[in-house]
């Protein structure tokens, strides 16, 4: 949406799997997985083809441990809670080895810390950890529950969960989770609702409760990504049902 914003002509998302569905704009599609490129010919797996001028490569995350021998290396694909770490954090064959934001993220640094905390923790001596039998029971429990998971909405809450148990394992700060997690559906609802316009919404601070002031311009029309101007302005808006208008009405004459 970046490159749709700053002039790109059309816009191609090639998807593994499934399509997103959000409402793109008019020039935006979905097409399904590149298999291979020849010169500037992208081949879809449903036969099509198309031309394109950029490929910009989202991969994702990917864990990968090459550094570690095999039989110490997470071996996972991106998801909330990997097999094998106990509360996501202690390998269970080897309990001197943490490891810390390996899975899939709705919190990031909130849960990093948590995780951090935990660790330390474990490390002085202030929590013990229960035996290999019991340490796996309790990843069970955790792995059937994320197979059963429905929506975003449960993948939200599922993670809540689990960064609550940290916390009440260890002195990090509490703080409303709940709310946060009802932000985080929030948001979900407002990329289905408006894919251009989502950024644009402003929510309250679980910490200190101040609801957020509306930015000077709305994101479509921030052409303009210094930091300077981020913070001061002005508002670069502009009416864009007017230009729409105008627009069409230019395209009308020159038929």
């Amino acid at each position: 949406m970046q490159t749709h914003k700053m002039g790109a002509k059309s816009v191609t998302f090639s998807y593994r799997s499934a399509p997103m569905g959000f409402d793109w704009p008019e020039n935006a599609t979905e097409r399904p997985l590149v298999t291979r490129f020849e010169g500037s010919t992208a081949h879809f797996s449903d036969g099509t083809t198309g031309d394109f001028d950029a490929v910009v490569l989202c991969t994702c995350y990917q864990h990968k441990y090459p550094f570690l021998p095999s039989e110490l290396s997470l071996k996972s694909r991106n998801v909330l809670y990997p097999d094998h770490l106990y509360k996501g954090v202690v390998w269970q064959d080897n309990t001197n080895l943490f490891y810390l934001g390996a899975q899939d993220q709705y919190y990031t640094f909130n849960m990093f810390d948590a995780q951090a905390w935990f660790a330390r923790d474990l490390m002085l001596g202030r929590i013990g950890l229960p035996d290999a039998a019991e340490r796996a029971a309790d990843i069970a429990v955790w792995l059937e529950r994320q197979a059963a998971l429905a929506d975003h909405d449960a993948e939200a809450d599922y993670q809540t969960d689990y960064l609550r148990e940290l916390i009440a394992l260890t002195d990090y700060p509490e703080f409303d989770l709940d709310t946060v997690s009802a932000l985080f559906k929030q948001w979900m609802r407002d990329k289905q609702d408006n894919i251009l316009g989502y950024r644009d919404n402003v929510h309250r601070s679980v910490m200190t409760g101040t609801m957020a002031a509306r930015h000077h311009t709305r994101w479509i029309n921030a052409m303009d990504d210094s930091l300077a101007r981020y913070l001061a302005g002005p508002s670069e808006n502009v009416d864009t049902g007017a230009l729409t208008a105008l627009t069409a009405d230019a395209a009308g004459q020159h038929r």
